[in-house]
């Protein structure tokens, strides 16, 4: 039987039949755009929230064995008991906010007072200053502690040989460095060129028309102080508390160096003490429970940050073109000033170095005098510095910096690109994992990654790149901080010609994005590079003869004894980093404007 159908007439498909051929038709491409996104965000999650879970896990089982890593699991609340109920642990809280406390207040005063004489005044030698006071910043937290050791350690300083001699002391001191005060104010020097930078940016832009108006209806300058122009920097001040804060909390250089001598032990030294220990296995599960403790301490100032943040607009100074900061006369403080300045910088920057040169030009360690000067040589230079000790931790710390900085970037711009641009209900996702490791301190982040790659089965263990990745998860906060306003003020106009003129994802991005992001990248590349290169804490925490770099190499020769080779290692890393900041600044700047 043969059936016609009019070709005039409408033909009607069942419901069932469109669907059915709906089904069997082409599926939809999922973009590049969706497959970034996804990709970038699946890194986070596994770089960010691995390792925390693996640290709060690791905080609910038995270590004292070693770690399991196949059921059954030995869960117990044992480790949370050991930390909470113990005197021992609230007498270490209570020396950590003693040193943080203490430094953050040095740190903030001395920034504070430089900000203002840099910026308000008619200091002489202004510009000379500012680049003395932030050169410090080219001399590592480890090797600071090292120099005021070599200086003020009891038995053999050099300044209490001097304080002996000149008042005919006998015994050891009169000055002990392996004591809190002295960690206090060690550290809070090393604080300062950063605070410095942080503060001087806010006061620069600061419309000084209201402190003119007070001082105009009488005011004097501790009143103008006090009441105009602190609580009109509060948001920029405790913006920098709060990042200052996190990292005195996760320092183990300075309380390693000086502390552990002096028996003063703060939260991050209790955490790498119970990971790794003089004798027996490491406790890693009271060693977890530990990270928690600091890992709240470290979260809890970002509540204050936040509140003040949301009230941002009661602190607008800049309104428009009456903008003009005021320069203050000094007069007769002018001579204050100026020795107080060059004092700072010579005890802050120019004694420790100078101790460290003396230190490596001198076959033992002693004090200024004609028969030192007769003992003067450079071959602890060469052989240290032809040792293949030397050249294998000189190579794993130049990868390290290299590979550190570039994944923290090329990831950190992926991230921006996501919050600034994406359209996607997940870019929150992104933007709160990114800002997560900036309040991690890094003995918890060194910690965590620790275990979970000594349960998964990827060969990283022991080596270079387990450092870089824990590194790579810290510095990303501070990558996204510079590429996020990067991507934010380069018009989407731009991205969009492009893809409308045929372009793919990926030829946006070379052709468009990278290089308008080049500054911007540099700029990250050199501070993560400087950062990473610098840094103790995750080199210490993840220790293994086959991913020794300068900085663990600089802290074994001291732990040893070798205050000669210390210097000497101290010297060249200072130099490699003022060396490599210059470089690649000129670097960045070039290809800026290529």
């Amino acid at each position: 039987m043969t059936t016609t159908i009019d070709r005039d007439e409408p033909v009607t498909v069942k419901p069932g039949r469109a669907a059915k051929a709906d089904r069997k038709g082409p599926r939809r491409r999922i973009s590049a755009r969706t497959v970034i996104n996804t990709i970038t965000i699946l890194v986070l999650l596994y770089l960010v929230l691995g390792p925390l879970i693996m640290l709060v896990v690791s905080a609910f089982e038995d270590t004292s064995g070693g770690v399991v890593i196949t059921p059954p699991f030995p869960w117990t609340g044992a480790n949370f008991d050991t930390v909470f109920t113990s005197s021992e642990t609230y007498s270490v809280l209570w020396t950590t906010v003693l040193f943080s406390g203490g430094a953050l207040i040095f740190a903030f005063a001395v920034s504070l007072t430089f900000a203002w004489l840099v910026e308000r005044t008619d200091m002489p030698a202004r510009n000379t200053i500012f680049v003395l006071v932030v050169a410090p910043q080219g001399m590592p937290a480890l090797i600071s502690a090292i120099a005021w050791s070599l200086l003020l350690n009891p038995t053999n300083g050099f300044l209490n040989e001097v304080l002996r001699r000149v008042f005919h002391l006998s015994g050891p001191g009169p000055l002990n460095v392996y004591s809190l005060p002295w960690m206090i104010l060690v550290q809070g020097m090393a604080l300062v060129p950063l605070t410095f930078l942080l503060v001087t940016a806010s006061l620069r832009g600061m419309n000084a028309s209201l402190e003119d108006a007070a001082r105009t209806s009488g005011s004097g300058f501790w009143t103008i102080a006090r009441k105009v122009t602190l609580p009109l920097l509060r948001p920029a001040i405790i913006g920098a508390l709060v990042y200052e804060f996190v990292t005195v909390v996760e320092a183990v250089d300075i309380p390693l160096v000086l502390g552990l001598p002096g028996h003063v032990t703060v939260l991050s030294t209790q955490i790498y003490n119970a990971s790794h220990p003089p004798v027996g296995l490491p406790n890693y599960g009271v060693g977890s429970t530990y990270g928690i403790f600091l890992l709240i301490l470290a979260l809890a100032p970002l509540l204050f940050y936040n509140k003040i943040i949301g009230n941002s607009s009661d602190y607008v100074t800049v309104t428009g073109k009456t903008f003009r900061p005021k320069i203050q006369e000094l007069g007769r403080l002018k001579p204050w000033a100026m020795l107080f300045s060059w004092g700072y910088i010579f005890v802050s920057f120019a004694l420790p170095l100078l101790i460290l040169i003396w230190a490596s030009i001198q076959p033992y360690f002693g004090t200024l005098s004609r028969d030192a000067l007769k003992r003067v040589t450079v071959k602890s230079y060469k052989s240290t510095l032809s040792s293949d000790l030397f050249a294998t931790a000189l190579k794993n710390t130049i990868i390290l910096g290299l590979a550190t900085a570039a994944g923290s970037m090329i990831l950190a711009m992926l991230v921006s690109w996501i919050i600034v641009r994406s359209r996607s209900r997940f870019r929150w996702m992104a933007d709160v994992l990114a800002f997560l490791p900036h309040a991690i301190p890094g003995v918890v982040i060194g910690l965590s990654t620790l275990l979970i790659y000594l349960i998964l089965p990827i060969p990283v263990y022991g080596t270079i790149w387990i450092i870089a990745i824990a590194m790579g998860t810290q510095y990303v906060s501070l990558g996204t901080r510079l590429t996020t306003g990067g991507i934010a003020q380069i018009q989407r106009s731009l991205e969009e010609a492009a893809e409308a003129s045929g372009a793919k994802q990926r030829h946006v991005w070379r052709r468009v994005l990278v290089p308008l992001l080049r500054p911007v990248f540099f700029n990250g590349f050199l501070m993560v590079f400087l950062a990473s290169i610098q840094n103790l804490t995750l080199p210490l925490m993840l220790y293994s003869t086959g991913n020794l770099v300068l900085s663990s190499l600089i802290y074994t020769r001291w732990d040893y004894g070798d205050a000669t080779g210390t210097a000497v290692l101290s010297v060249v890393m200072t130099a490699i980093t003022i060396v490599a900041a210059l470089f690649l600044r000129g670097a960045g700047g070039r290809r800026a404007g290529d």
